[in-house]
């Protein structure tokens, strides 16, 4: 740039020069630079100069020609800097591309990804087991599993699959590569997140590694995953697909509000209850294929091992005591914002002392828009003989209730069952169909 300054500087200083020489030409005497010039008058391209002495004539020739000649030498001087440079610039990648095919650096990263597969294919051999459910001598399931805990103390692997793999089972075995079994036993399950944990002894098995558990809140969107089971039974016996992440928080059942990890490794029957990897070797979720659906294709999900991880506390501390982290209010009930009409709320049917009434319209506490009504109580539920119909919960812990899937989000995401949470509600008058007009408070467990 230095350069580029100086040379225009050269150029606009003898173009200046050389053009004083062509106007002092016009004088019937040559005027040189030393020339000392009185005032007077000289014409040139039909522009006529007033001047009191030879600085004044310079001030203006230079004033006049200034512009045109900095604009065209100017343009000269970038377009061949301009040209120089691209020359350079182009140059200077081209080598710098065959250098890097040529360095092989490109084949060192594609390397370094394969190495990582390597690593995690040999872990998961190690790791991802068969397990076989028999109702009496009938097989009548066949999943997958994955080693995550080892317990030197008893000699025994702790295994995560799915609970509709062990269900209505009275006996199962860990099937290994060598079609060797031993017995398993369950010590815990989830049937509404479907997942439980089985045992086995580890006599003899020395070779049998355990997977580490990942953290599945740190899954992102287009990040690589390796899918490890038994895809339709044992003939395909620890099978590896690779895909990506496609979603994250995927609530596939609402019922159950869990949210899972959607990907595209190819998964089948006989995949239940095997991990999904990351490709540090993680287990960052453990995949359901009874959500496989013929007419979908690329669409895997699998339930984030954050939550098994919870699952997994609650059995070994045997605290899953109604066999599900799920918290559940135990009712029906109405969302106040989807029946609302000035100040009123009206309802298909309401179930009274055990009988329905239908098409109700019942008048609301002053200033209330939001909670929910109770329809009908589950038997043994949480609400069982705490609560009864028509009464409207307004808030939770200092949560005030805002249409049915802020509730549930709220639910599910902060509380487990076996938790105690604080319902703040409107009592119902059965006999007249209105409510009280102060706020009742109670205290309950979540079943």
């Amino acid at each position: 740039m230095k350069k580029a300054l100086i040379f225009v500087g050269i150029i606009l200083t003898v173009g200046i020069f050389a053009f004083i020489y062509q106007v002092q030409g016009v004088t019937s005497e040559p005027v040189t630079t030393e020339t000392t010039l009185t005032s007077g008058t000289i014409t040139f391209q039909e522009n006529m100069y007033y001047y009191t002495d030879y600085q004044d004539l310079i001030n203006q020739i230079y004033e006049d020609i200034y512009d045109d000649v900095y604009a065209q030498i100017q343009a000269e001087v970038i377009n061949e800097l301009t040209e120089a440079f691209y020359e350079e610039i182009y140059e200077s990648v081209e080598a710098q591309l065959v250098d890097l095919l040529s360095a092989e650096e490109l084949e060192l990263y594609i390397d370094d990804f394969q190495q990582q597969l390597y690593a995690v294919i040999e872990l998961a051999e190690n790791s991802v087991f068969g397990i076989t459910n028999y109702s009496a001598n009938d097989e009548i399931a066949i999943g997958s599993g994955v080693v995550y805990r080892y317990d030197s103390s008893q000699d025994l692997y702790y295994m995560i699959t799915n609970h509709h793999v062990i269900e209505d089972g009275l006996t199962y075995e860990i099937q290994f590569a060598d079609e060797t079994t031993v017995e398993a036993t369950v010590i815990g399950f989830d049937t509404e997140v479907d997942i439980a944990i089985v045992t086995f002894s580890g006599a003899g098995l020395d070779f049998i590694e355990v997977s580490p558990l990942g953290d599945s809140d740190s899954n992102e969107v287009s990040e690589f995953l390796i899918a490890v089971g038994n895809p339709i039974g044992y003939n395909f016996y620890n099978s590896a697909t690779l895909g990506i992440i496609s979603g994250v928080e995927r609530e596939v059942d609402t019922n159950n509000y869990i949210e899972y990890i959607q990907h595209d490794a190819a998964i089948n029957g006989g995949n239940s209850g095997g991990p999904v990897y990351n490709l540090e070797g993680e287990v960052i979720g453990i995949n359901v294929s009874k959500f496989a659906n013929v007419e979908v294709e690329g669409m895997g999900f699998a339930i984030p091992i954050n939550m098994v991880k919870r699952i997994i506390e609650r059995i070994e501390a045997g605290t899953l005591t109604v066999n599900t982290i799920m918290p559940r209010i135990g009712c029906s009930y109405y969302a106040v914002d989807e029946r609302i009409e000035e100040g009123e709320v009206f309802l298909d049917r309401l179930t009274v002392n055990g009988s329905d009434k239908l098409n109700l319209t019942i008048p609301l506490p002053e200033g209330i828009t939001d909670g929910i009504i109770i329809n009908e109580i589950s038997t043994l539920g949480t609400l069982d003989g705490i609560l009864k119909s028509g009464d409207l919960i307004i808030e939770i812990n200092g949560y005030m209730i805002e249409g049915e899937k802020g509730f549930q989000d709220y639910l599910y995401e902060n509380f487990e069952a076996g938790d105690h949470i604080t319902i703040y509600y409107y009592e119902f008058d059965q006999a007249n169909y209105d409510y009280s007009e102060t706020i009742s408070q109670v205290s309950v467990k979540l079943k």
